[in-house]
């Protein structure tokens, strides 16, 4: 293992995961059609803390799935061609999450694609409680410093997984990737 940046930022890190664990919250994640401020959800997968499916959801964007976007998550205009749309699951998500501490491994990208897709249909912005990111805390944990000197790098999630032994199911699915960062989560706080 090579050497932390800073150990402290790895316990800060450790007592996040920690703190966690001794409440209830949830683990999102979301499947969408790209990466642009266009795209929209195709998929959300949210468990809670004792790693129960609360959410498996296909969702029917306005608009087509690239290829390219189904390559990497697996899911086609076929799956979704039945499917609700957001506008049909938002009363019931927003229920959900509402006052909820809800975390995803790169909340700000899950957090834009909410917003996003919500606005498509000029619907409010979900209210959650605590939105945190186990990304950011994971590359706290690592302590790895990024080619800028100023931040630490960030993992991808399977690399993560791999880096402390943990499975990695299938990457790319909205509810085996919220299960992922729940399994992580418990093994960062596991390391205190």
């Amino acid at each position: 293992m090579t050497r932390h940046y800073h150990p402290a930022h790895r316990r800060q890190a450790i007592q996040w995961a920690q703190n966690l664990s001794r409440r209830q919250y949830f683990v999102l994640d979301t499947e969408t059609t790209g990466l642009s401020a266009t795209d929209e959800i195709v998929q959300i997968g949210i468990v809670d803390s004792d790693g129960r499916t609360v959410l498996n959801q296909l969702v029917k964007p306005t608009i087509p799935i690239p290829s390219g976007a189904s390559a990497i998550h697996g899911v086609y205009d076929r799956d979704v061609a039945g499917a609700p749309s957001f506008k049909q699951i938002y009363i019931q998500l927003s229920a959900l999450l509402a006052g909820q501490v809800v975390v995803a491994y790169n909340m700000d990208f899950d957090w834009r694609m909410l917003q996003q897709t919500a606005a498509r249909y000029r619907l409010p912005d979900l209210r959650m409680g605590k939105r945190d990111c186990a990304m950011k805390q994971y590359a706290r944990f690592k302590g790895v410093r990024h080619a800028n000197g100023r931040n630490y790098t960030w993992h991808k999630l399977g690399n993560a997984l791999r880096q402390e032994s943990l499975l990695v199911a299938k990457a790319h699915d909205a509810l085996d990737d919220a299960r992922m960062t729940l399994a992580l989560i418990n093994k960062m706080a596991e390391t205190g």
